[in-house]
Parts: C-alpha cells; structure tokens; sequence
C-alpha cells in the first residue's frame, strides 16, 4: 500500500514527464535552421506558431518574412516542411504546414500529417 508521500512524488513526477512535451515559442531564425531538407525546430515550434501568430490575412512577402520562403509553392499555397522521418523497413512519416492562398494573401491555415501505408 503506497503512502500519501509516496502518492504525491509520483503524482509531481507524472506530471514532469508529461509537461515536458519539448515546446518551444516560435523564433524566425530558428524556423529555418537546418540543412534544408530536415529543419531542427519546427516540430518543436509549430504548436506556438499556430497558437500566437495570425497567419490568415498575411499576404506572401508578410509570410516570407515571418517564416522565410516555403519549401514549396504556386499560386494556391505555400508549403513548408515540418518534419519527416524515414526509417528503413518502416512507413514514412510526413508533417507539413499548408497555407492556402488567393490572390497572394492567406486564406487558409492547415497542418497536413501523412504515414505512408506499408
């Protein structure tokens, strides 16, 4: 029978462990480190970006400016990568950030996730 001391440390250590999810505010020069292929904090700053930046209504040079140039884009969105995770032998993993444009302004905000089937 566990104690109410003991209750309450694994109570605080539960609670550790899940707050530590590795979030971090968004940062525009951190958005973009990495090689180019592979970006090592938008997974990380994604969540904050979504939270406390308005993206629709921003048209394209306000978006490069925030975000820098997408991975990908045309006319109707700009694409950029968040995260992908490729292992031999396993399904590819895909998270992209999805902003919809008209007439060069923003009009729609998305998180596109993709597993490859096996």
């Amino acid at each position: 029978m566990l104690n109410k001391n003991t209750i309450a440390l694994l109570c605080l250590i539960i609670l550790a462990v899940t707050a530590c999810k590795r979030n971090r505010k968004f940062d525009r020069d951190n958005w973009n480190e990495g090689d180019g292929l592979t970006f090592s904090y938008r997974e990380l700053m994604v969540d904050d970006l979504l939270k406390n930046y308005k993206l629709k209504g921003l048209n394209y040079q306000e978006v490069v400016h925030l975000l820098h140039r997408p991975q990908q884009s045309d006319t109707a969105q700009m694409t950029y990568e968040i995260t992908e995770i490729y292992k031999p032998g396993k399904p590819r993993y895909v998270k992209q950030l999805i902003l919809s444009m008209k007439d060069s302004v923003v009009t729609d905000v998305k998180i596109y996730e993709h597993t490859d089937k096996k």
